[in-house]
């Protein structure tokens, strides 16, 4: 008996330890998060990327979503925020993966889990290198949504590579050439109606672009995940 009583104590002592760390995760959380708030819903334009990433997160059911992000600034950005609630709803490539896989990866992910809502989150610049192939999510019916941050430069790289601090293109005009659907947002107020009106389009079967305009976002330097980068 007094055996199985010490047992009872030390499972209650594990217990409250347990619940005393979830509670400062949670405070630490709720911290960041409040940290970052003003740049999640900012109504700035160009849009924040930060904004479009916590609208698609909060717009989306994530239940049925896989998102993959792209190399550089999509994936930096995107990791630290979007909360994923089912196995393998995120897909990351950990710190360094290949610019523009994200839209190969997004028609796997199709392709695998033809029930789900697959999304690419990739910028201009990696676009540029693969766009093409939004063809053949329009030529082979994998509706997929292919989410842009245009911000018209490639990644962070605007003062070190020539010939990339500003790139051009219309590619949601490029998506419907292509035969998938298309639109551009410029407005903040805009982002939550476009993206319901990708999924209209991807749940009727064809593939999405929505290109976002977004700005050179350069704060990536919370005290919480400095030294990942």
């Amino acid at each position: 008996m007094r055996q199985l009583i010490n047992d009872i104590k030390s499972s209650m002592k594990k217990t409250e330890e347990k619940e005393s760390l979830i509670r400062e995760i949670q405070r630490i959380k709720e911290e960041w998060l409040n940290e970052w708030m003003p740049k999640l819903t900012s109504n700035e334009t160009p849009i924040n990327p930060y904004r479009l990433i916590w609208d698609l997160m909060h717009n989306v059911d994530r239940n049925q979503t896989i998102i993959t992000p792209d190399a550089g600034w999509p994936r930096d950005s995107m990791a630290p925020f979007w909360e994923t609630i089912i196995p393998r709803g995120y897909i990351g490539w950990g710190h360094h993966s290949t610019m523009g896989g994200s839209l190969g990866f997004a028609l796997g992910a199709k392709l695998a889990e033809s029930d789900k809502l697959a999304i690419n989150y990739i910028g201009d610049g990696s676009f540029g290198m693969v766009g093409m192939d939004f063809e053949t999510a329009v030529r082979e019916n994998i509706p997929i949504l292919t989410v842009m941050t245009n911000n018209i430069g490639l990644g962070h790289y605007y003062d070190d590579v020539p010939g990339v601090a500003y790139l051009g293109g219309n590619y949601a005009k490029v998506a419907e050439g292509l035969g998938g659907y298309g639109e551009r947002v410029e407005s903040p107020d805009e982002i939550v109606p476009a993206i319901r009106r990708g999924l209209k389009s991807v749940t009727s079967g064809k593939a999405a672009l929505l290109e976002f305009m977004t700005s050179r976002e350069h704060d990536m330097n919370s005290k919480y995940w400095i030294n990942l980068h």
